[in-house]
């Protein structure tokens, strides 16, 4: 029983690295694209007001809208990533808690 508590326990540890990598290729690429989003941006607030074209007034409020969504979630997952280390920290406590107790069957417990 202990040993099935144990792969239990290592299987839960491996779910939740593998959700916390997940978490930081999503944050990666929401890095990448913000970076390629405030690059045109830069583009776009070089010009001065009177130079842009209805066109570049627009793309330029869509990059603002689209660079706040890209924060959004970026916090999102921030918040979830400390979420998976918080638990990973209370599993490992459970682990070693565990670890301790030695597994005995009560008297008079029968499984049928």
């Amino acid at each position: 029983m202990k040993k099935w508590f144990s792969l239990v326990n290592e299987k839960n540890a491996l779910l939740r690295r593998q959700m916390q990598l997940n978490i930081l290729e999503k944050e990666c690429d929401l890095e990448k694209r913000y970076e390629f989003l405030n690059e045109e941006l830069r583009a776009l607030l070089v010009l001065e007001d009177w130079q842009k074209t209805e066109a570049d007034k627009a793309r330029e409020k869509l990059l603002l809208e689209e660079l706040v969504i890209i924060v959004n979630k970026r916090d999102e997952l921030v918040r979830e990533l400390h979420t998976q280390e918080q638990a990973i920290k209370e599993d490992e406590l459970v682990i070693k808690d565990t670890q301790g107790v030695m597994l005995r069957p009560e008297r008079g417990c029968l499984i049928q």
